[in-house]
């Protein structure tokens, strides 16, 4: 097993329209990067009345990547050691989504109702995790605009190499 790192971020995603890039992961020169688990919770539409059905989606871009842009870079922590930083890029929160020049892949959709937070997604078996390699990204992506903007708090772990 590689070393794992988590990318927290807490924000707002916004009604304005189109899609929302949650996480970004561009793994580094020779150091593949794989999903293990993702936990996203929303904290600001609590009553009946704002419960939305959601859709995300997990892409692989198989080519040249133009990131997306409106979020921020990420900050990945390592999980067992102190300062020890990755050679994958993170950015969180993008809202233009990043497009490719080659394949878009989905390698996973997930079905979320706001309500039922937080939702967790594992990947416990290597093999089953999304996976990403040298000029490749790793996309988790919010399909669906909400209906009211909603502050959203989440993790992303990553095993790198």
């Amino acid at each position: 097993m590689g070393k794992l790192y988590v990318v927290p971020w807490t924000g707002t995603v916004t009604n304005a329209g189109g899609n929302t890039d949650l996480w970004e992961i561009t793994p580094g020169d020779d150091q593949p990067c794989r999903i293990r688990g993702i936990r996203l919770g929303q904290i600001s539409e609590v009553a009946d009345a704002a419960e939305e059905g959601l859709q995300v989606s997990v892409h692989r871009f198989r080519a040249t990547v133009t990131s997306g842009t409106g979020g921020s870079a990420g900050l990945p922590e390592d999980i067992y050691e102190a300062n020890q930083a990755p050679t994958f890029a993170s950015e969180t929160n993008n809202t233009t989504v990043a497009t490719t020049s080659g394949n878009d892949e989905i390698v996973d959709y997930i079905a979320w109702i706001n309500r039922l937070s937080p939702l967790d997604i594992w990947y416990p078996d290597r093999d089953f995790a999304p996976r990403g390699i040298q000029t490749e990204a790793l996309i988790v992506r919010l399909d669906t605009t909400v209906a009211d903007d909603m502050t959203f708090a989440g993790n992303i772990w990553i095993e790198e190499g």
